[in-house]
């Protein structure tokens, strides 16, 4: 039986349970335990578990896992909850460096609750990408900001975004491990106005829709720059009714200078019992709400 402290945040609505692991005292299997806290009903419910780590490279190191407990690349709402929370717990000074899944990552708290997030460049960018599903082929972006991410357009197995049925769609290009072996997150996007798109977004490890994706919002803008000759930045509206805004550099279909900026919100802070044998969340201690 063990008392863990926690930290409840959202970015725009991609909402995570972060641990402060900074001294290394911390000594559990973290992928059991995200899917536990992870649990709507059951545990704490959040998409994603953020781990603090020290870091001899960096102001930190963060570690990043879905809510089944499977690693998922970079997040980049994760990344910029996780600015905060650092710079809220003394960690380090509101403009920081951290790594995560292999990269570096540079971010600046302002405003109190907003985050820019810099990203490295997309190491891989395919800007007309046959699917085959069956007897249909979609054509789709697809955009690795340290995650996959493949981005469908209007008319691309879907008319409009709000109205598409997102699981259905998202599943059977998720689940093609023909073309993705490791699977991929999926994006719907739709044109509003000239560089502002609405995104829907199915993440892998979560396996359903979530309120909003960082890195799925880089992708989006990517490839609405591609698609819809977006200009820099671009804003994306998110399912949580959010605006998340991307700005990037392109020449000959190379991206660079990627900025990620949005809210980063503290909601709720406390300890829980947990038995670390049987990978069940017993009970809330105490907690203080916030926002």
């Amino acid at each position: 039986m063990m008392q863990i402290s926690f930290t409840k945040m959202n970015g725009a609505g991609n909402d995570f349970v972060v641990l402060n692991n900074f001294d290394g005292g911390l000594k559990i299997d973290f992928p059991a335990f995200a899917e536990a806290v992870c649990a709507r009903g059951f545990g704490i419910g959040a998409d994603g578990l953020l781990v603090l780590q020290n870091s001899r490279e960096a102001d930190f190191e963060m570690l990043y896992l879905n809510s089944d407990g499977s690693e998922g690349g970079m997040c980049g709402n994760g990344g910029r909850c996780i600015a905060r929370f650092a710079v809220l717990n003394g960690i380090c000074k509101p403009t920081m460096r951290f790594t995560a899944h292999g990269a570096s990552y540079a971010a600046e708290v302002f405003n109190d609750r907003n985050v820019r997030l810099h990203l490295p460049d997309p190491d891989r960018v395919i800007p007309y990408m046959k699917i085959p599903l069956g007897a249909q082929v979609l054509e789709a972006t697809y955009v690795h900001p340290n995650t996959d991410h493949v981005v469908l357009t209007s008319g691309s197995g879907f008319d409009k975004v709000d109205s598409a049925d997102l699981l259905t769609l998202a599943r059977k290009v998720r689940y093609n491990f023909e073309v993705f072996p490791k699977g991929t997150n999926v994006n719907l996007i739709e044109k509003i106005v000239d560089n502002k798109i609405r995104m829907r977004t199915y993440e892998r490890g979560v396996e359903n829709e979530t309120l909003a994706c960082g890195t799925g919002a880089v992708a989006s803008a990517i490839a609405s720059s591609i698609r819809y000759n977006a200009q820099s930045p671009v804003s994306i509206l998110t399912t949580g009714g959010e605006i998340l805004k991307v700005s990037f550099d392109t020449s000959s279909n190379r991206y660079s200078n990627i900025v990620l900026e949005g809210s980063a919100r503290v909601v709720f802070q406390g300890k829980i019992l947990y038995n670390e044998q049987d990978h069940k969340v017993l009970d809330l201690v105490n907690g203080q709400g916030h926002i």
